[in-house]
């Protein structure tokens, strides 16, 4: 079975049902610019679930300016990690999940689909939730409206509706949806930070130091917006499959990093800006930007709670759909998308309705870059040692019984990169500090996070070491499609 026997697709239309599942992109379908990574990842990190997120530097007890330092040099690092990583859908014309095969194995992929699901849905819960509760905090305001458990009921549904309808509709739909909410996204943050202006002192001092002293914490912010791009890791490839294969691959880099870099430092400086004129530290967030707003400007809260919702969570939804049908790859994109959309949902309603979790949640998905950062170390490697030369069709070895190709190594799976993932997790999971696991080494940097960065170092070195010692030759494409 070649590539072209997997689900028949069709052009990804914004009018149209996208039915590209998990095979390869064709050539002549391949049109997309890197400028559209402008739009896809502005549209996302202009959403109060990632604005929130710059509040953490400001709440560590760091000055206006320290915060602000922390966020630009933190996002700058995880950039540098997260922008070549555009190169793997460019070069195969496929997902991230099916082109980390060519180093983890056609069975190994599976790897980064339940990555990509399990953080994806993760996301997808704490995005819908944070908008519906952005939704009821303001209208509570204006209209005196409840607040509480009932309210989240019916607004979340709602909600995670109209996410599925346009992450079923794919491609075409989203990018679609990206552009005209990063526009929108863009006014209320610049309307936010106008409204705000007049109690804002540029001179905050912050408090009490979370680490005890000036540097340690402000290390411990840096580290954690580092955390935020790398997140993204597994999730590109949905868009740089689409990449006219004539585009130079330090254009696609460039762009795909500059988008990632400039759209979380607007956001997260904008939410540290925020945080700084909130009167009630123990409050949360949003309920506190909603008391600070003038009452008119409330209205416009309730507005991009719903709007800057919607491409966050959708773009999470596509990428645990896509990575859902590399693994049911017989059953249609559009289909697993809605089975994700029901795990989603579900998930929303434990963690937010029955047991107000997801706080526990969101700690949970931060765990997940545990496994998240040796993963993309790992690719990395590899694209370097193969120099970026893959064989697209031999990725879809799963598909083929009589011919695996060239990635099925052991079974379908290369214990080298095996042999360096699952020590790194290990080890990573050591350095863990939040309030569900505190690992043994945590303090062994006085506080700092390190639970990214040990990991990510050891499956570099591990994997480099191991193919060192057992060359990958039979992975190495010697003629054909080596994009």
């Amino acid at each position: 079975m070649t590539t072209r026997e997997l689900p028949a697709p069709v052009t990804g239309q914004s009018t149209r049902v996208e039915t590209h599942g998990v095979g390869r992109i064709p050539d002549g379908e391949r049109t997309a610019s890197p400028r559209e990574f402008l739009w896809i990842w502005h549209s996302a990190q202009f959403s109060f679930g990632t604005v929130v997120l710059g509040s953490v530097p400001v709440s560590f007890g760091l000055s206006w300016t320290a915060s602000v330092t922390a966020i630009l040099v933190g996002l700058l690092i995880g950039t540098a990690v997260f922008a070549p990583l555009v190169l793997f859908g460019k070069r195969t014309g496929a997902n991230d999940a099916v082109s980390s095969g060519a180093h983890f194995g056609v069975r190994g992929r599976v790897v980064a689909n339940v990555i990509t699901i399990v953080v994806a849905i993760g996301f997808f819960s704490i995005a819908v939730w944070t908008g519906a509760t952005a939704i009821l905090a303001a209208a509570q305001r204006v209209l005196g409206t409840p607040a509480g458990p009932a309210g989240l009921a019916v607004t979340m549904p709602l909600m995670a509706l109209a996410v599925v309808v346009v992450a079923v509709f794919g491609y075409g739909a989203l990018l679609a949806t990206y552009k005209v909410m990063t526009v929108i996204g863009g006014l209320v943050l610049l309307a936010l930070v106008v409204v705000l202006l007049p109690d804002f002192d540029p001179a905050y001092a912050g408090g009490q130091y979370a680490l005890g002293d000036f540097w340690r914490t402000w290390l411990l912010a840096v580290s954690f917006s580092a955390t935020l791009p790398v997140s993204y890791s597994t999730f590109q490839g949905d868009y740089s499959r689409y990449l006219s294969p004539q585009v130079r691959d330090r254009t696609a880099v460039v762009y795909n990093g500059a988008a990632m870099y400039v759209s979380n430092a607007i956001a997260l400086v904008g939410g540290a800006y925020v945080t700084t004129m909130l009167t009630d530290g123990s409050a949360p967030w949003i309920l506190g930007v909603a008391d600070a707003v003038p009452r008119w400007f409330a209205v416009v809260v309730i507005a991009f709670g719903f709007a800057g919702t919607l491409p966050q969570a959708a773009l999470c939804l596509y990428a645990a759909g896509l990575s859902a049908n590399s693994l049911l790859w017989r059953l249609p994109r559009a289909a697993a998308t809605w089975l994700m959309w029901a795990l989603g949902v579900a998930t929303l309603y434990v963690g937010a309705i029955v047991f107000d979790a997801i706080e526990s949640i969101s700690t949970f998905v931060l765990i997940l870059l545990v496994l998240v950062s040796p993963w993309t170390a790992i690719m990395l490697v590899g694209l370097a040692l193969r120099r970026g030369r893959y064989h697209p069709d031999d990725l879809y070895g799963f598909a083929r019984p009589a011919d695996r190709g060239r990635y099925w190594f052991t079974g379908g799976f290369n214990l080298r990169a095996l042999g360096a993932f699952a020590p790194a997790v290990v080890l990573g999971l050591l350095f863990v500090d939040n309030t569900i696991y505190t690992g043994p080494f945590a303090r062994l940097a006085g506080g700092v996070d390190l639970s990214c960065l040990v990991p990510f170092c050891t499956a570099a070195l591990l994997y480099a070491v191991l193919c060192r010692l057992f060359p990958e030759r039979t992975a190495v494409p010697t003629g054909g499609d080596t994009r």
